[in-house]
Parts: C-alpha cells; structure tokens; sequence
C-alpha cells in the first residue's frame, strides 16, 4: 500500500496538468449508495423507471415518493478525503478540472471551482414548461407537506430533478468542456466509476488517444484496467488521507 502511494506521488510530481473523471464511488464514503455494487448498489433496491424520462413523464409522483426516502442521506451528505483532495490539487494548480457523472454536488462543496457535471445536480429542480429553477430542499419540503408532484410557482408546470434521467442527453456545455479538459491533460484520474455508462466511458480511451498516463482508483474491475498505468484498489478516501494531499 505504500508503495502505491509512492508511486501515485511520483506520477503527480512527473506531471503538470491533470483531469480527474469521478463517478458514484468517490461518494460512498460520504454515505451515499453506489449503483452497482452487489448487495448495496441502488439498481438493486430500486426500479430504474423511476429515473427514466418516459417514467417520470408518466407518473412523477413515483420518483418524489421515492425521493421522500433518499433524499435526506444526500441531504446530510459531506464531501469526504477524496472530493477535498481534489480540491486542494486544484488550488495547488496540478489539477485542471473535475468531470463528474454524480449528481450530489459535493466536489463543489469541497471546494473544487471547474466541476463539469455530466448528469446534471440534485441539488436543483427545473420546470419542464417554463425553466424555472427552484432549490431541491425548498421543492422537497412542499413534497413533505403533501404537495406530490410539486408544480412551478411561476406556471405550474411540473418539477423535475435537474439530473440527467435515462432517456435524457448530456448537457452539452459541461461535455465538451470535458472532452477539451482531458485532450488537453497529461493524466486522467478515474475515481469509483464503473466506465460502464456512455459516453462518458469514452474519455479514458480519449485520455490514452492524447498520451495521456491513465489511473482508476476503484474497488471493482472497469474495461480499461489493462491498459491503466495504474490501478488502485482501495477506497478513494482512504488512499488519499495516506497520501497527505
């Protein structure tokens, strides 16, 4: 374990400019379920509909009943060892951005400041009718109060997470941001994701298109392990409070 830790310091110190790519398990440890990890993964617990597009169409009042039950986990989540870590790279200047397939915000509450989130926030809800934003906490406290679906105060159209859904596109700003940020990077960071989920799967095999040193830290096996320089097995937040960034 130190040795990987050596190592990974090492490549920083060799390196100027560097990306990192997080998916769900950078957050884990901020008590927030993955997706797919067996026994605990949220694709186990819960029907994939209800964060589709065409099933939040037909039945909204299924997802903020479903939300009634996840949100205050996310609510009273922190940012843990990792998302600060990043962070402070950032402010070192070693680090040119975060991209982010999570939607907890929690690398802006760590502090990071070029977070490109490619699903999009729960922190926020949008009017599908007139655009209208409106905090989550406000929106989920009317839902408490028994206003299932909550409706824009402005039109009265119906609110919905501003996260991606299945079904959905990716933003386009925060994308091609993050296709220029890794072409432009000497190392791509991988962090707790699965590189299972287009197209965001494909910036690692952009990153190794440029020359760029490619590195996951993730519990589970991914597609590019073979072709990583390196692979940590470790929880992201652990390894980063051994390496004293």
């Amino acid at each position: 374990m130190e040795k990987e830790v050596e190592l990974f310091l090492e490549l920083l110190e060799k390196t100027q400019r560097g990306a990192a790519f997080t998916g769900a398990g950078i957050s884990t440890e901020s008590g927030i379920p993955d997706y797919r990890s067996p026994g605990t993964g949220m694709w186990e617990k819960m029907d994939q509909s209800v964060v589709s597009l065409s099933g939040f169409l037909r039945n909204p009042e299924n997802y903020y009943s479903y939300a009634m039950e996840s949100y205050p986990v996310r609510a009273a989540a922190e940012p843990n060892a990792g998302h600060y870590a990043l962070a402070r790279l950032e402010k070192k200047g070693w680090l040119s951005g975060v991209i982010t397939q999570n939607v907890d915000g929690l690398h802006t509450k760590a502090g990071s400041e070029d977070v490109f989130e490619l699903h999009g926030s729960v922190r926020r809800v949008v009017c599908l009718q007139c655009r209208e934003y409106y905090p989550m906490a406000d929106t989920m406290s009317r839902v408490a109060g028994g206003e299932n679906p909550p409706l824009c105060l402005q039109c009265g159209g119906i609110l919905k997470p501003d996260a991606v859904f299945f079904g959905e596109a990716l933003p386009e700003e925060p994308w091609e941001r993050s296709i220029d940020l890794v072409s432009d990077s000497e190392v791509l960071i991988v962090m707790g994701s699965s590189l299972l989920v287009a197209p965001a799967s494909g910036l690692p095999r952009l990153a190794l298109s440029k020359g760029a040193a490619l590195v996951i830290i993730n519990l589970m096996e991914t597609p590019f392990d073979d072709e990583a320089d390196m692979v940590i097995r470790r929880k992201i937040g652990e390894f980063f409070e051994e390496t004293g960034i």
